[in-house]
């Protein structure tokens, strides 16, 4: 089997399962209690929440658990909203997590402006400048984006809002941009900052939401006031201990992206007698490649490489069931081309080996498909 999905979720780690294990069958008390036992995974949970806070390069603010990056990306723009906003600003690459929140809010009536791309699939900088003004209240750009591994300029939107609009809340979706490129959120500016266990190797059902100023967030679940009031509900100890596991799992980030840029120069090199549209650029995060097929249906070679135990992706596991790319689409590619899009996602476990292995079948399969169709 060679798993080439990685943007979608990743395995745990062993060490990750053993913590699991530990915190799920052992040392399961609830934090909340006030005997010695739970006042240790108290503690415990604390020291987790200091060690994922350093890796992302805070120096203040708090790490509140969710139970999913969809829902601290929720938190994030619900749970700031106030009655006086006037306007918020997303870009048009965001996860639908933020995008579908975004809609709901301008169908509440609220000023939303989505911001345009670039053909390379960043955020279009000038437009956004010219977008924010003294009415803005919110602005949400995602870091390195799930379909096609652009990465945004944090740092240079954070300088825009602070010459624009100081005072706009400045939250970052950092899902596929944790452990994969260097991040300093005190270098950045931010205020909220999301991230996700599943991705790094750590267990599902356990996310962070990075919040600069407790004062920001008002809680979107009520209860017994955990998570500094901010996240209701008896802590998913196990998870949480796991994603810590997975967090120290890390390593060399640079050497890990170093490595992967070349399984992902290895596999376009394999494609490049075909008619392959890519649509990723060599600034973008090595981590994640689209590619348009000419003349195909993308899906169709999903299941093709399936049936080979070899696991590829037509875009976001979250919008799989929907029809087109909205992200292509918003960079200018064709709806023609979208339609043979897939998205190959590395990790840095994965071998030169299986990248030889599934680019050259994923181009018998292209192939032998165009023959079937002519």
């Amino acid at each position: 089997m060679i798993y080439l999905d990685n943007a979608s979720t990743t395995p745990m780690l062993p060490c990750a399962v053993k913590t699991y294990e530990k915190y799920a069958a052992h040392n399961f008390y609830n934090p909340s209690a006030i005997y010695k036992p739970s006042v240790q995974v108290k503690q415990d949970i604390i020291q987790a929440k200091q060690i994922i806070k350093k890796s992302l390069g805070a120096t203040t603010g708090e790490i509140i658990f969710t139970s999913s990056a969809t829902e601290a990306n929720n938190l994030a723009l619900i749970g700031s909203l106030r009655s006086n906003f006037k306007k918020i600003i997303i870009s048009s690459a965001e996860h639908a997590s933020i995008y579908n929140v975004a809609k709901h809010l301008e169908e509440k009536g609220l000023n939303v402006d989505f911001c345009p791309l670039q053909d390379n699939g960043q955020i279009d900088y000038e437009a956004l400048e010219n977008m924010i003004d003294g009415n803005t209240n919110l602005i949400s750009i995602v870091h390195v984006n799930n379909e096609t591994g652009a990465i945004n300029d944090i740092k240079r939107i954070s300088e825009i809002r602070n010459r624009k609009c100081k005072n706009a809340i400045l939250h970052v979706d950092g899902v596929q941009a944790f452990s994969k490129i260097k991040i300093n959120l005190s270098y950045f500016g931010v205020d909220l900052y999301t991230i996700s266990s599943h991705k790094i190797f750590g267990p599902k059902g356990i996310a962070c939401l990075y919040v600069k100023n407790k004062n920001l967030i008002k809680p979107m679940i009520f209860g017994g006031g955990q998570e500094d009031n901010i996240r209701s509900g008896t802590e998913n100890v196990p998870a949480i201990m796991s994603f810590k596991t997975a967090v120290e799992e890390i390593g060399d980030i640079q050497q890990n992206y170093e490595y992967v840029r070349q399984l992902r120069e290895l596999f376009i090199e394999n494609l490049k007698h075909l008619s392959v549209k890519i649509n990723t650029s060599d600034n973008n995060s090595p981590y994640i490649l689209s590619l348009c097929f000419k003349g195909v249906n993308g899906e169709t070679l999903v299941h093709m490489l399936e049936e080979q135990e070899i696991y590829i992706s037509t875009g976001s596991a979250c919008s799989s069931h929907n029809s087109g790319n909205r992200v292509l689409s918003a960079m200018g590619v064709s709806n023609m081309d979208i339609r043979g899009c897939v998205r190959i996602s590395f990790s840095k476990y994965n071998t030169k080996d299986e990248i030889i292995t599934a680019s050259k079948t994923l181009a018998d399969c292209y192939c032998k498909l165009l023959d079937k169709l002519r």
